[in-house]
């Protein structure tokens, strides 16, 4: 499941201009409140200028951010007293309905978060067509017990072990960064996010947080365009060494999403690439695909990942599974 993103629907928002607000939020990742200086904006005569929320999908990314229509984040500088009146479910609770659900909304009614499920719909053919549309009733939490739940007084490490990298689903993870000081991120389903659950109030954005996030959701997605946009074939290799990643292949596991790799020893190779293509590559030199030009003839020795082979009558070689192949 993947919550963690861009902004792809508002509900009951037919007075707000998607065509100039929404445009701008799209595509970019863990908006923050750096720029709103508005702390005003909400009282009790002015809670219907409020959205409902912001829809959630597994598979897609949505921030937990929520804002008025004059584009304000929603609930900047209250107080918020939850209503008596209203029945309000634990953090485990509300964890419990995420993971049942195919997507949610996150909502805030001018006084009190709350929780909605939704559920994909389908046409009659069972194609998917784009869209969800809430289930169940809404349910009212505290933002700070859903986090207690999460482990944000007691943050994980990242696990490293038997050449994978992992991190458990809907758990916060701390580490260590360049500065040397502690950072914070949150791993919902299947993916990393650097704000807290259900963050309302105030948010500092992280630099160094965000790039620790994006980079290791988007492996453990198989994003490797995404990476190699931003690092260098390099800066790739180092960040996974630095988490103790050894030659040969490897895992990253964001919640339930996985992708292997194999990380090569040749320096020149590219760094991520997966195990389909590391599959291709060792077929084509055992089939002898590799080696079909005039040029290698069989019992001639060729030298693959620093180790020499003799060529077969089909002009393959006989390597292990597992070894150097560029």
């Amino acid at each position: 499941m993947r919550i963690n993103g861009n902004f792809f629907n508002f509900m009951n928002s037919s007075l707000f201009n998607r065509s100039s607000m929404v445009s701008k939020l799209l595509g970019s990742r863990n908006v923050g409140s750096r720029n709103i200086t508005n702390r005003n904006i909400a009282n009790r005569n002015t809670a219907q200028n409020f959205m409902n929320g912001v829809v959630y999908s597994k598979g897609r990314r949505a921030d937990s951010k929520l804002y008025t229509r004059e584009g304000m984040l929603a609930g900047a500088g209250q107080r918020r007293h939850p209503s008596q009146r209203k029945a309000f479910y634990s953090g485990q609770e509300i964890l419990d309905a995420i993971e049942k659900y195919d997507g949610y909304t996150l909502g805030y009614d001018g006084k009190t978060a709350y929780f909605q499920g939704a559920e994909d719909y389908y046409r009659s053919n069972s194609k998917y067509a784009a869209g969800s549309r809430p289930v169940g009733e809404k349910m009212y939490f505290n933002p700070a017990d859903v986090n207690n739940a999460l482990g944000i007084h007691n943050p994980k490490q990242m696990s490293v072990k038997d050449n994978e990298v992992r991190f458990d689903s809907y758990s916060y993870y701390q580490f260590t960064g360049k500065d040397g000081r502690n950072h914070r991120v949150l791993s919902m389903g299947s993916s990393l996010r650097s704000d807290t659950f259900a963050e309302f109030d105030n948010y500092t954005y992280d630099k160094e947080a965000v790039e620790y996030a994006e980079f290791w959701e988007d492996a453990a997605h198989g994003n490797v365009w995404s990476i190699e946009q931003r690092y260098s074939q390099k800066e790739i290799r180092q960040k996974l060494t630095d988490v103790g990643i050894q030659n040969g292949f490897f895992t990253v596991t964001v919640g339930n999403r996985s992708q292997s790799y194999y990380l090569s020893a040749n320096e020149d190779a590219m760094t991520l690439f997966d195990k389909e293509t590391y599959d291709k590559r060792y077929n084509a030199l055992i089939s002898g695909k590799t080696f079909q030009l005039d040029k290698f003839q069989p019992g001639q020795t060729v030298t693959i990942g620093g180790k020499d082979y003799v060529l077969n009558e089909h002009k393959g070689i006989d390597i292990e599974y597992g070894a150097e192949v560029y």
